[in-house]
């Protein structure tokens, strides 16, 4: 990872604090790149090119706001990347929250918070932003959806953990794919590229046993993945290796939607 690949490079990450997130931070700062943090809680690296910014993504203002803000100390974006995603308590997986309801009983409060987080966020930074990627050239959005953006949670794998998938999750993680491929296909021809990163299960101290091992003997690699497996994806789909590259879904799961 010392190629500098991404050298002179600004990128924005939503969600950097996250599994996934801090890796893609990580990664993006070991190859050259200025980062920009936008999430709830702080996660702090030794690093003079990392940024944090503690904003609401689903607030448009705030994001108006950061912008102006943005430009005058930056002046640039060449990479937008967005990781944000509701999963009810956003310093924990909580089995007890109202996010992992049946459909049946679901609150409608859940599910617009659902929707706030993981489309509307999306859709006000990739708005707000989109002039000035398209100014960089060459710029590239990455968007994050999940296998359940692909195919439909299997209830088999959750027993009574609580933490079954929900419905505006799985239905917000597909509206990534859709929502990615408009942008891919209409900006294409001004220089901007833009791909969804589709990764599976990730391996966390909140899961139970029974869970690990139900999900990993559901995927042909037999276990769940690791934060840090994400890092390499991340780096292809946002440098030039992935130059010819857009409106497209890189799959990064064990094998778990090949069955």
């Amino acid at each position: 990872m010392k190629s500098k690949k991404l050298k002179n490079k600004i990128a924005i990450v939503a969600g950097g604090s996250g599994q996934i997130g801090k890796n893609t931070v990580d990664v993006l700062l070991a190859n050259g790149a200025k980062v920009i943090n936008l999430d709830f809680v702080e996660k702090k690296f030794n690093n003079k090119n990392y940024f944090f910014y503690k904003i609401d993504i689903t607030k448009e203002n705030e994001i108006i706001k950061f912008k102006k803000f943005f430009i005058k100390k930056y002046k640039k974006i060449n990479i937008l990347i967005n990781h944000s995603h509701y999963k009810g308590n956003f310093k924990k997986l909580d089995p007890n929250n109202n996010f992992f309801s049946k459909l049946e009983n679901y609150p409608t409060e859940e599910w617009r918070k659902t929707i706030n987080v993981n489309l509307n966020g999306m859709f006000f930074l990739t708005k707000h932003f989109l002039n000035l990627l398209i100014k960089s050239k060459k710029s590239v959005i990455l968007n994050t959806s999940s296998t359940y953006g692909k195919v439909s949670p299997n209830m088999n794998i959750y027993d009574n953990s609580g933490i079954n998938a929900p419905i505006g999750y799985t239905t917000t993680k597909s509206a990534i794919i859709g929502f990615t491929k408009y942008v891919a296909t209409h900006y294409a021809k001004k220089g901007l590229r833009a791909n969804v990163l589709v990764p599976g299960g990730v391996e966390n101290i909140n899961q139970t046993k029974k869970f690990k091992k139900n999900y990993s003997n559901l995927t042909p690699m037999g276990r769940m993945a690791k934060g840090h497996e994400y890092k390499e994806s991340v780096l292809f789909l946002v440098s030039d290796d992935s130059s010819y590259m857009t409106g497209s879904e890189l799959t990064v799961d064990g094998g778990w939607t090949s069955w």
